[in-house]
């Protein structure tokens, strides 16, 4: 199983993105990221606890809008399985599962992370509107998560999770025709490695 969070910032290509993981042929679970409406739970000023749980809202409510190019799937525990491409709503599993920290570093990418590893996912990626991470003024193909200092288009605990479960995140821009699809069938395409291991 593969996951493959899909952010707020390519929804205007999200049907694009979708026909590309159909026509992998691998079972993809889709993590949604909070959008427009996580960008409202910012300005609100309101306490850690509370934004967390609104936000991981803000994602149920994105993935509903996604629901018209893939069925969503809203499981009560991690005993679920992932046939085809599905979008999880994850907010009474992050109910259940109270493991994350509350804060803004943590968004939904650490979230897929988190899914990542409890499903013993093959592999993760982060599709959003930026080609990858930039060092010195490039796309760099890879970066260890340690020694991301500085700020990225990844949350802040992302690095951290990656590293304490070696693993993998790769970075791509949706708005690239091609570029989801050449790395999950063929394992290379533009785009960054956070590398965990």
């Amino acid at each position: 199983m593969i996951v493959v969070k899909i952010g707020g910032s390519v929804v205007r290509v999200a049907k694009e993105v979708f026909d590309e993981l159909n026509e992998t042929g691998d079972n993809i679970l889709v993590v949604p990221g909070g959008w427009i409406f996580a960008e409202r739970i910012r300005e609100m000023n309101v306490d850690d606890d509370s934004a967390h749980w609104m936000a991981i809202e803000a994602m149920n409510l994105y993935g509903y809008y996604l629901s018209k190019y893939a069925e969503v799937i809203e499981p009560q525990d991690l005993n679920f399985r992932v046939d085809g491409v599905k979008i999880i709503l994850p907010y009474i599993l992050l109910k259940r599962y109270d493991e994350l920290p509350h804060s803004w570093d943590v968004t939904s990418d650490s979230i897929a992370v988190w899914i990542a590893e409890k499903m013993n996912a093959e592999k993760i990626i982060k599709v959003t509107d930026v080609d990858g991470i930039v060092v010195d003024g490039r796309v760099v193909q890879e970066i260890k998560a340690r020694e991301i200092n500085f700020e990225t288009c990844i949350d802040r605990f992302t690095p951290v999770l990656l590293e304490r479960y070696g693993r993998d995140m790769f970075i791509c821009n949706g708005f690239a025709r091609g570029r989801v699809k050449d790395y999950i069938m063929k394992g290379i395409a533009f785009g960054t490695t956070v590398i965990g291991r």
